[in-house]
């Protein structure tokens, strides 16, 4: 099961609301097989076999949005049914305000100016025929930017502009934070950020109290592939399925 108990719960509560808004109940003749059936026609349009295979972001409020669809209850479930980037992008908007933001105000004195300088540049936002305002994450998307290569005419596919965006921040983050001195758990720590360093998670004894990320890389993660002890960089959480 992907989904956590409360998702399982408002599924549960919202699929009788569709069921009745569309007619599929006892009352007009429908058996519990045939009413079963239906849910799983209904998850197999949203592109699942059960709801065992839902995964908690992009795939649960895909689903909760086709449920209000069916209801008829919500103009922005339908249109986030028809283009499911809009929610994507609502999730790369949240972790870059929620674990990037705090940690560039460490650093950094203006950091709406400083993302915004970041947006204009990359997405050449005076070049264009734009209101005569700064940018903002809400001027950028979650879909994927097409540009065909000069070398071979193919049309090749880039990240969004959001993940661009997270991607650029987390270098200038992760070079402003090494030359404050800080490892990236006394950053996170100061910031208010969650952590998930070795100490934080309590999994593994760091090789000094003193610098918690310096760890001997023999110790069995599977996800660090060197052999020598280096400190890991900001980690990147995108796809948070």
């Amino acid at each position: 099961m992907n989904l956590s108990t409360a998702q399982v719960q408002r599924f549960w509560r919202e699929w009788p609301k569709s069921c009745k808004a569309m007619g599929w109940t006892k009352a007009n003749g429908m058996s519990a097989a045939e009413i079963d059936a239906k849910r799983k026609e209904f998850l197999l349009r949203c592109g699942f076999n059960s709801l065992t295979k839902v995964d908690r972001v992009d795939g649960f409020t895909k689903v909760l949005n086709e449920l209000l669809v069916l209801q008829g209850v919500s103009l922005k479930a339908a249109r986030e049914s028809d283009d499911p980037s809009l929610n994507h992008a609502r999730v790369l908007r949240n972790t870059i305000l929620t674990e990037l933001v705090p940690c560039l105000e460490l650093y950094v004195a203006d950091v709406a100016g400083f993302m915004a300088e970041i947006m204009e540049d990359k997405n050449r936002w005076w070049k264009i025929d734009r209101p005569a305002r700064g940018m903002t994450l809400m001027d950028l998307d979650a879909k994927p930017v097409f540009r065909t290569d000069r070398a071979t005419g193919e049309l090749k596919e880039f990240p969004s502009q959001l993940k661009q965006m997270i991607y650029t921040l987390s270098a200038r983050l992760n070079d402003k934070r090494k030359d404050a001195g800080d490892t990236i758990h006394e950053m996170k720590i100061k910031a208010g950020v969650p952590c998930a360093c070795a100490l934080c998670r309590g999994t593994r004894v760091a090789v000094s109290a003193g610098d918690p990320e310096l760890e001997p890389l023999t110790g069995a993660d599977p996800e660090l592939g060197s052999a020598v002890a280096e400190e890991a960089e900001w980690p990147v959480a995108l796809d948070r399925n």
